[in-house]
């Protein structure tokens, strides 16, 4: 299937705003959380965009603006 296809078929049941506050992290097995080293991708449940980070402040970066884009969507 293919992320448009995918997209469209899951957009219905995406509506609810615990999708669109939700991500999926999957980390990497060079990740140490006691060495503050972390890897991984994560992806924004309800627009499906993903992003590989190589730190935790790449990770909260892109966290961050999934939802201010999130914020801008509904006007605030």
């Amino acid at each position: 299937m293919t992320q448009d296809a995918r997209r469209a078929y899951f957009l219905p049941s995406m509506e609810g705003s615990q999708y669109k506050l939700a991500f999926v992290i999957q980390l990497r097995p060079e990740t140490n959380v006691e060495k503050k080293r972390f890897a991984g991708r994560v992806e924004h449940v309800s627009s499906h965009e993903a992003s590989h980070f190589q730190s935790l402040d790449q990770l909260l970066d892109f966290i961050e603006r999934m939802l201010r884009d999130e914020d801008s969507n509904r006007g605030e």
